[in-house]
């Protein structure tokens, strides 16, 4: 792999569209060893639904944990759309649940009822790449809401009902609801933010404040990375986001592909939020293979289905004017007088970054999604892409034309960074 630091570090049946401030999630899900990555990420998983915004998420609190603990922890993302959905229809009386999300509600539900395994929530979300009850508990609760017992607004004001509900939805066990409530209350209004006598003691739920997370930051040194040993309320709450110059000049946009460059050196699983179009996914060219960019999307001749999406950054390609290309998934060793120079080198405003690599939560091994060669469940986001601009339409019918497509997009829209980058 291109990148290695001296500290170390969907199935859905249609697109979303994306909401104010809301990712909603598009269809594409494997797994990964280790020993082709640099930044240290867990397993590939397949999203069900349309949240993506979770296991991007999960890969991002996995990653920082596996880099403190050398522990592969496996989050459960049910558990989180199960708070997700129970504060929705609480607070805002949907109609209908909303799938859609993005990092700093993700970190809100992470500060409020902490974090579970995948076995000690839904077991067999353990043993499957996708979890299948995610998908039931949605059409379950979509009629609940719709024609049932959570069809108005006294009934959704009624917590411990709501609960009642979501728990049969969820099908959840007598051992999860009871720890549960010894957590969170038997109408869940304590949470880990607002209650100071709160105890996770005898469950398997975790709070934010004692999950062991190591990152880097740029503040202390700007020009040298400090690892950071912590726990993940901290990292909630230092990890800033910041948005792609979908409008400015070349300069503007290299500047920030460098503060994205620097946190992949010191393999940080950065965040990025960015719009999908289906017809730009490459399946058959072996050089493009798995990649999303602009000459599969002009060869396909209109735009395809299309949303928001959220994933994690692995690595990247790079054009540079000294050293040539610097290959994704070929490491380069900064300790290594020569590799050091062709990273810092990877850094010049002269240097062309021609994609992204990501790991996705759309699963590893699908006849319907090709991955980036040998890196099963990753794709690669080439810059001509992620700078567009694309047609951008995804809410009118498939199939799509350019004639019916006025709207326009940058994809690239933005990445969560560690702090000082």
């Amino acid at each position: 792999m291109l990148l290695r630091s001296l500290l170390r570090s969907l199935v859905i049946p249609a697109v979303l569209a994306l909401a104010p401030s809301l990712v909603g999630c598009v269809d594409g899900t494997g797994s990964q060893s280790d020993d082709i990555t640099d930044v240290q990420h867990t397993d590939v998983e397949r999203q069900s639904i349309g949240n993506c915004w979770l296991y991007a998420e999960a890969s991002w609190v996995e990653s920082m944990h596996l880099q403190a603990t050398g522990e592969k922890f496996d989050i459960s993302q049910s558990y989180w759309t199960y708070w997700h959905w129970f504060k929705q229809i609480t607070e805002e009386q949907p109609d209908q649940i909303e799938t859609g999300g993005f990092f700093s509600i993700a970190g809100e539900i992470i500060l409020e009822r902490g974090l579970i395994t995948e076995s000690k929530f839904v077991k067999e979300d353990a043993t499957s790449e996708m979890s299948g009850r995610q998908s039931v508990a949605l059409a379950k609760m979509n009629q609940e809401l719709q024609t049932g017992r959570l069809k108005d607004y006294a009934s959704r004001s009624d917590r411990a009902l709501v609960r009642k509900v979501m728990d049969e939805a969820w099908q959840l066990t007598s051992t999860v609801k009871g720890q549960m409530t010894k957590v969170f209350g038997k109408d869940y209004s304590k949470t880990f933010d607002n209650s100071s006598t709160i105890t996770t003691k005898g469950t398997s739920v975790i709070a934010p404040r004692d999950f062991k997370v190591r990152y880097t930051e740029r503040l202390t040194n700007p020009n040298q990375p400090t690892m950071k040993d912590t726990t993940l309320d901290v990292a909630i709450d230092e990890w800033v986001e910041a948005n792609y110059p979908s409008y400015g000049g070349d300069s503007s946009k290299r500047n920030f592909q460098i503060r994205v460059q620097k946190a992949l050196h010191d393999a940080q699983p950065v965040v990025i939020t960015w719009d999908v179009d289906f017809n730009a996914m490459e399946g058959y060219d072996p050089v493009l293979q798995g990649s999303f960019n602009l000459t599969t999307l002009k060869n396909a001749g209109k735009p395809g289905r299309q949303g928001g999406h959220m994933t994690v950054l692995e690595d990247y390609e790079a054009d540079t004017v000294e050293y040539g290309t610097l290959k994704a998934g070929v490491t380069l060793d900064p300790t290594n007088a020569t590799d050091k120079k062709k990273l810092d080198a990877a850094l010049l405003p002269s240097t062309k970054v021609k994609f992204f690599r990501i790991k996705n939560s759309w699963g590893a091994l699908r006849d319907d999604r090709a991955s980036a060669p040998g890196f099963p469940g990753y794709h690669d986001l080439y810059m001509d892409y992620l700078n567009g601009p694309i047609a951008w339409c995804p809410d009118a019918a498939d199939p799509k034309s350019n004639a019916s497509c006025t709207g326009k997009s940058t994809p690239f829209e933005a990445v969560v960074l560690p702090p000082g980058y």
